[in-house]
C-alpha cells in the first residue's frame, strides 16, 4: 500500500496515523505487525506534522504492508515577497478557494 508518510503520536499510544497517496488521514493499530491496509480507520485529527508526530522509522514500512511515495511534497522552498506581493498571492489563493502552497503547486505542475 502507498503511503505518503506513518507517525507515532502520543495521543494515540497503541495506534500510528497514516496519510495515504491522496492526501487522506487515517490510523491503525501499530500491533500486531500485519498489513494495516484493511485495519484503517479514519483519522480526524491535526496532520501528524503539526502535533509533533514521529515519523514511523522507514525500515518498518515493510512490516505493517506500506511503501513510501518519494514523489510526496516533502521538499521546502523558502521565497522571498514583498508585502504587495505577499497580499497579491494570498488574494488570488483565497479566489480559487485554496491555499497558498496548493496554488503554488498547481502552477509549478502546469509549468
Amino acid at each position: 500500500m502507498g503511503i505518503n508518510g506513518a507517525w507515532y503520536l502520543d495521543s494515540f499510544p497503541y495506534h500510528m496515523v497514516i496519510e495515504c497517496e491522496d492526501n487522506t488521514l487515517h490510523f491503525a493499530p501499530i500491533t500486531p505487525m500485519e498489513p494495516v491496509e484493511k485495519k484503517l480507520q479514519p483519522y480526524k485529527g491535526y496532520h501528524p506534522r503539526k502535533c509533533k508526530g514521529q515519523p514511523l522509522p522507514a525500515y518498518m514500512y515493510k512490516f505493517y504492508g506500506l511503501e513510501k511515495n518519494e514523489e510526496s511534497a516533502t521538499e521546502v522552498i523558502h521565497t522571498r515577497l514583498t508585502p504587495s506581493e505577499k497580499e497579491k498571492v494570498e488574494t488570488a489563493a483565497k479566489n480559487d478557494g485554496k491555499t497558498i502552497s496548493e496554488m503554488v503547486r498547481d502552477y509549478i505542475r502546469g509549468l
